[in-house]
């Protein structure tokens, strides 16, 4: 008899559970795993922005427009329905689209490797910008450096607010809204506004930010990605996609909208329209998906791609990448690879220059002080004196700075190479000449009388070699002093590659490495000599 009601209520409580649940699925967002399931439901929902004037925002009618709007409707017609479109934020686009309650991301949003754990970027691309910053009159900011220490304000969940504070040590206040965001400025909570440069350069537009200014050098260009759930990737919609934006980059459809949006001709959507378009050989794309379904490595961004099925010494830095954190990009990326060779290149030239005239200038100016010529040699030694006393970063400074500033007022300018070469040469020089001299007069104490000649500089050089080749190997070292006269030699592209990547660990122990290497050379090479040297 106690059975029944016992079994009655587990029954009623699974009848109440199940409905319960019915009522909880049902009230959920549908969830299209494929382009059937978006052709059942019979629209495409779309996130896009609604405060980001030109890409998406509302007109004075209320509707949503604007460049990313145009490409999702493009999205929507080509598969065979209309368009909805959700507004979304920078903070909650990918918790949107990960939770089903849209299909699609066109949202102005950078693609990076973190954002790729989360959900999957389609390629190619659609567009390209990076981060400045919103001045106000008289602000005295000419750097991103001066920034230092300052604060922003930019939009909570925005990726420059991140990487401002990561790599250039800057603190921001993130707001929700570019209304927000604006009013912050305005007010003096912070010192500039942090975002994409060409929204900003939008805002100035507007005519409603009189004496403000856009100038810094664009930092931390990114590629935007439109963005489906990670489950969708290597699916029909993904190719879809995927092959709509190839044909938009090929047609010229993409910088259409850029025209009809009023934006500035962007540099990346060139680019990516001449490697979308090119053929080879058969008059077919060099940019066509493998049997596979795969796009080239050479038609991706090298940032991004990953280790599989790369066997090359660039798959071997991404998987370590992947694996460890550890950001090798110069072995994989053609830009940073370029920068950095271009960099040591400079600063192998700079080096060969440096001590090549250093000798010379020594062997020369020791000479003329060890044969006491009148008035010369006097001034040699106070010259050596004042060069050895001087540090070399000040003497760069001064040469190119105080003189050039001097020079130019008469018309001409300064090779930064020319004066970096010809101030670190005689820095070394000095020193040399002092040891030349001294060796000079040890040889002459036991010879007598030196000559000009090949057999005594010979003498004089086995004394003093060791010092010699200490000097030129300072001053190797201190070719990297070059970039601060904004020569891209190893320092200045070592740096330049940290502000775009953030790989400061990497970096700085690949140039310890390549510094390394130039002085092992340079003591090799004065080894060589001091064979020579001695032996005859």
């Amino acid at each position: 008899m106690t059975v029944v009601p016992v079994a009655n209520s587990l029954l009623r409580a699974a009848v109440i559970f199940g409905l319960v649940a019915n009522s909880l699925f049902a009230a959920a967002p549908a969830v299209a795993d494929d382009l059937d399931g978006i052709r059942e439901r019979g629209r495409l929902v779309v996130g896009v922005k609604e405060d980001y004037a030109p890409f998406g925002f509302r007109n004075p009618e209320g509707t949503l427009v604007g460049y990313d709007v145009d490409i999702a409707r493009a999205f929507a017609e080509a598969i065979g329905v209309p368009a909805e479109l959700v507004p979304v934020t920078s903070a909650n686009r990918l918790q949107k689209l990960r939770r089903g309650e849209i299909d699609v991301v066109v949202a102005t949003m950078g693609d990076t490797r973190g954002r790729r754990e989360l959900v999957h970027m389609v390629e190619p691309h659609y567009y390209g910008d990076g981060a400045n910053v919103l001045l106000p009159p008289g602000s005295g900011i000419s750097d991103w450096a001066d920034l230092r220490g300052k604060t922003l304000c930019t939009i909570r969940g925005a990726l420059w607010g991140r990487l401002a504070e990561e790599r250039l040590l800057i603190d921001t206040i993130g707001f929700n809204t570019t209304r927000g965001t604006a009013l912050a400025l305005r007010v003096g909570h912070c010192v500039g506004w942090l975002y994409d440069e060409v929204n900003l350069l939008n805002e100035l537009r507007s005519g409603e930010w009189e004496g403000y200014e856009v100038s810094l050098p664009t930092r931390f260009i990114l590629p935007w990605a439109v963005a489906i759930r990670k489950e969708e990737a290597g699916s029909r919609l993904d190719s879809l996609l995927g092959d709509l934006l190839a044909q938009w980059h090929r047609d010229g459809f993409l910088q259409g909208l850029e025209r009809r949006w009023d934006l500035p001709p962007s540099p990346y959507l060139k680019r990516a329209r001449e490697t979308w378009t090119e053929r080879d050989e058969t008059e077919q794309h060099v940019c066509r998906r493998d049997d596979a379904g795969r796009w080239p490595l050479s038609c991706r961004e090298a940032s991004l791609v990953t280790s599989e099925g790369r066997r090359d010494l660039s798959g071997l830095a991404l998987l370590l990448l992947e694996t460890t954190g550890l950001d090798a990009s110069v072995l994989y990326d053609p830009t940073d690879r370029s920068i950095f060779l271009v960099g040591l290149g400079l600063t192998a030239a700079l080096s060969i220059v440096t001590v090549v005239l250093s000798i010379v200038l020594g062997i020369v100016f020791g000479w003329l002080m060890h044969r006491r010529v009148l008035l010369v040699a006097p001034l040699l030694r106070v010259g050596c004196a004042v060069l050895r006393m001087t540090p070399p970063l000040l003497q760069l400074y001064i040469v190119f700075l105080g003189l050039g500033g001097v020079v130019l007022a008469l018309g001409f300018t300064l090779d930064a190479f020319t004066v970096a070469a010809c101030v670190l040469s005689l820095y070394a020089a000095a020193a040399n000449a002092v040891a030349f001299c001294h060796a000079s007069d040890v040889v002459a104490n036991r010879k007598g009388v030196l000559r000009f000649r090949s057999s005594d500089i010979r003498a004089a050089l086995a004394l003093c070699f060791a010092a010699l080749m200490g000097n030129c190997v300072n001053i190797v070292k201190a070719t990297g002093m070059a970039s601060t006269l904004a020569l891209p030699e190893l320092v200045s592209a070592s740096t330049s590659i940290i502000a775009d990547k953030g790989n400061d660990g990497i970096m700085m122990n690949l140039l310890l490495l390549a510094y390394f290497v130039l002085v092992i050379l340079v003591i090799q090479a004065f080894r060589l000599v001091e064979r020579r040297v001695t032996a005859s």
